[in-house]
């Protein structure tokens, strides 16, 4: 029992993106927050919604902050926040669309409490490139692409999940939509889909190279098309219902 209190009472210090935020009473915000060492947290910033709350313009969604708190039994009542980066300033409408497709995805795919290893560091190195890049709709696939690997959801596509053979570029390759596994014409069933040639070397290679790296590599928009027709219908599998944001996405 000691412990488990210790566990639910705890001061806490740690950087993070603000991926969602829900008005609360008449004057506090509860924020869902990604962390670098807490995995996805709860906070509840009391009075956060007053005009002269200290906490005004520090937790809006995709603000980069350092926060510390004190870890209740659900919730991290927040006692300072700072910023570290605000809310993208000057974003396209396209930008924005990726904006919230990540929040939304990232909110879904990790649960309360959960660290990912490797997740926070994705989230911060995707929104460093989405200021640069003009490839929106490869940013958000292959940042998709590798949560769902580090979330477990997406085994390696370098060889088939049944068998364990190595794909080769002039074999055909399937997907199977219900778990998002690779596999080769000897396991395949009926409904598993025929990938075009190309892809599963793209999606491996995604899989494992550095944001910025991926965003190099040269795909065609038939390609980034299909690539995008099943991870909508992975995630909406893995989720029980598709992405609300599903309608702002481009691609």
């Amino acid at each position: 029992m000691r412990l488990e209190t210790q566990k639910m009472n705890r001061h806490l210090s740690t950087e993070g993106i603000v991926l969602r935020k829900t008005d609360f009473n008449e004057a506090d915000r509860i924020v869902t927050v990604l962390t670098r060492d807490h995995g996805k947290i709860d906070c509840i910033a009391k009075g956060a919604r007053r005009i002269k709350s200290k906490f005004c313009g520090r937790l809006e969604l995709f603000c980069h902050i350092k926060l510390t708190g004190f870890q209740g039994r659900d919730l991290v009542t927040l006692d300072e926040v700072n910023l570290i980066t605000p809310f993208p300033q000057g974003q396209s409408l396209e930008q924005h669309r990726v904006l919230f497709t990540l929040a939304e995805s990232t909110h879904k795919l990790i649960h309360a409490h959960q660290h990912i290893d490797g997740a926070y560091p994705l989230l911060v190195e995707t929104l460093e490139a989405l200021r640069e890049t003009t490839k929106h709709d490869a940013l958000l696939y292959a940042y998709l692409i590798r949560l769902l690997t580090l979330t477990g959801f997406l085994p390696s596509w370098n060889h088939c999940a049944l068998c364990d053979a190595t794909f080769h570029a002039s074999l055909p390759i399937f997907v199977r939509l219900g778990d998002a596994h690779a596999v080769c014409g000897n396991c395949k069933t009926p409904a598993d889909r025929l990938l075009n040639a190309g892809i599963p070397q793209w999606i491996s290679h995604m899989q494992r190279v550095p944001m910025a790296e991926s965003l190099k590599v040269a795909s065609a928009e038939g390609q980034r098309n299909e690539v995008w027709n099943w991870l909508k219908e992975v995630l909406q599998n893995i989720l029980t219902y598709p992405l609300k944001t599903e309608e702002f996405l481009v691609g």
